[in-house]
């Protein structure tokens, strides 16, 4: 039974970005995720699921929500959509056991396809389940206004120390100019696709855009809007379920 998406039709939009191309929500699901991980239920609903929805509340159309996964795991999910009703979310197989580049590769080729053709996407990560409206909101205003790539970031606010090679602590670092990057991250499309050219290995599309001295704007982010290692952090993450619950 397909299940009704009230909430985001009664929510305001923000304008999609630049050129009335518009814009794509994708989620990478490399071969390194652990399928239980991703789909077993944590408070109720797995955190694929979680994710996509909070994907339709960025692009409201679940065409332009593109799941790329991993060849081994591709079955699986978009069982598991269709099964919550989401069958129109766009699941693209990335071939093999890909990494994280070959699935955003994959997912940006069938995002600038017809018939979506957006010019910029929102990267999601399926290990930040609890990422809010609002907080993808703030992203896509800033791509609207211009930027090529939009960060969501938050203080750091524990102590952060050096080490040496034997694991000693040897100095403690300023936290004040530090901040840790969240999802979802904005991208021009033109700017994600450079970015992805010759990637190997292991592939961090903040690093790169680093690397390669593309301008980079932030927006706030949302401390509730943890990254969590499941199945070891399920019962933190049922904590935090429970307590958005209860006010």
């Amino acid at each position: 039974m397909r299940r009704p998406l009230a909430d985001q039709r009664l929510r305001p939009r923000v304008v999609a970005p630049s050129s009335g191309q518009g814009l794509a929500a994708v989620l990478p699901v490399p071969f390194t995720e652990h399928a239980a991980a991703v789909l077993e239920p944590v408070a109720g609903q797995s955190c694929l699921l979680r994710v996509v929805r909070s994907c339709l509340d960025a692009v409201d159309d679940p065409a332009r929500v593109i799941v790329a996964a991993a060849e081994p795991l591709a079955g699986d999910l978009r069982q598991h959509l269709v099964r919550d009703g989401l069958d129109a979310v766009n699941v693209t197989v990335a071939d093999g056991p890909a990494t994280r580049a070959a699935c955003l590769a994959v997912a940006l080729k069938e995002a600038v396809s017809k018939p979506v053709s957006a010019s910029s996407v929102l990267v999601y990560d399926v290990r930040q389940p609890l990422t809010t409206a609002a907080l993808g909101d703030r992203v896509v205003r800033r791509l609207a206004e211009g930027a090529a790539v939009v960060l969501p970031v938050l203080a750091v606010t524990d102590s952060v120390k050096a080490v040496d090679e034997h694991g000693a602590i040897i100095a403690s670092l300023d936290r004040s100019t530090l901040q840790s990057v969240q999802h979802p991250r904005g991208f021009a499309v033109a700017d994600l696709r450079r970015l992805l050219t010759g990637a190997v290995g292991e592939f961090d599309e903040v690093l790169e855009a680093i690397r390669a001295a593309v301008p980079i704007a932030t927006v706030d982010g949302d401390p509730e809007a943890i990254a969590v290692d499941l199945p070891h952090d399920a019962p933190f993450l049922e904590a935090v379920i429970a307590s958005r619950r209860a006010r």
